[in-house]
């Protein structure tokens, strides 16, 4: 069974490229074809996420980031850096891990940012990884090595969210980020308590990966309906206020039934109607929702 070993200094300076764009200084794998590569080519990487994030549902104000798949830290590492917000990031991912720990040293975030070696998965467990050679954003857990004839697989530690975060102070509001390249429903079904305090949830369907992985897009929207807001990203401006998570679901709808694979979608979801920082008619109908749930309506 091949083992993953930290990555040595020598490992990751054999291949290392280091550019200096909007988020400052970062470091990852000159082999990385699209993450870093957009990086340098452009100077961003995820902005809209981003923004979202910090602009939307941080703002200047204390919260947790709770990143599963932080890959070298693209995302987590800025909205940390613009906001008084903590974050605890996964990624199994030896290189990867390696960079996100000498990323978050680089922008003076050990004190904020926990780097935790390891998957989230239902079960604590040693996984198989699949590794892209060209895309260091898209390594996969699967199921079953065997299955894998094409790319190098490493195995990889899993824990369950709910044992990693059970009983620890998380600033609010707590945000988490999932983009586990299919294997998300086993992401939350590890999460059961760690979901209910999670106020924004930002994750990846990709309905092609998810049944690749032994999974279904019903399984998905049955552990999403814990949310009663959401919205797709990306595709339309974002709605204030945020849509039933229902409308959501009706909106992919069609991707289970002509099972095509036209790639992933990210989606919000919430616990609240309201964004944070929304305009001020938005802020009247969220003090009226929030009347009407301690009125237990």
């Amino acid at each position: 069974m091949p083992n993953s070993p930290p990555a040595s200094d020598s490992d990751l300076n054999e291949d290392l490229l280091v550019s200096d764009g909007e988020y400052g200084v970062f470091e990852g794998s000159a082999r990385d074809q699209v993450v870093m590569a957009e990086y340098r080519t452009l100077g961003s990487w995820a902005k809209g996420l981003v923004s979202l994030l910090v602009d939307r549902l941080f703002g200047d104000g204390p919260g947790t980031l709770i990143d599963v798949g932080a890959n070298i830290g693209l995302v987590s590492i800025p909205v940390l850096e613009r906001t008084g917000s903590v974050g605890i990031a996964f990624e199994p991912e030896p290189s990867n891990f390696a960079h996100l720990q000498r990323n978050a040293a680089r922008h003076g975030l050990r004190e904020r940012m926990e780097c935790r070696p390891s998957a989230c998965y239902s079960e604590p467990a040693r996984l198989p990884l699949s590794l892209s050679p060209t895309n260091l954003g898209d390594h996969r857990l699967l199921l079953d090595a065997s299955t894998e004839h094409e790319r190098k697989v490493v195995h990889v530690n899993a824990e369950r969210l709910d044992d990693a975060l059970r009983g620890r102070e998380l600033p609010r509001p707590i945000v988490m980020k999932v983009d586990t390249q299919g294997a998300e429903v086993r992401v939350f079904e590890g999460a059961s308590e760690t979901l209910q305090r999670v106020d924004y949830l930002v994750t990846e369907y990709w309905r092609e990966g998810i049944v690749a992985h032994g999974e279904s897009a019903a399984r998905f929207w049955e552990l999403m309906r814990r949310f009663r807001f959401g919205a797709v990203l990306h595709v339309l401006p974002l709605p204030e206020p945020l849509n039933g998570s229902d409308y959501v679901f009706d909106q992919l709808n069609w991707l289970m039934k002509d099972e095509s694979d036209p790639g992933f979608f990210d989606l919000l979801f919430s616990r609240h109607w309201v964004l944070p920082k929304s305009s001020p008619e938005h802020d009247q109908l969220k003090a009226t929702w929030e009347a009407e749930l301690a009125a237990g309506r």
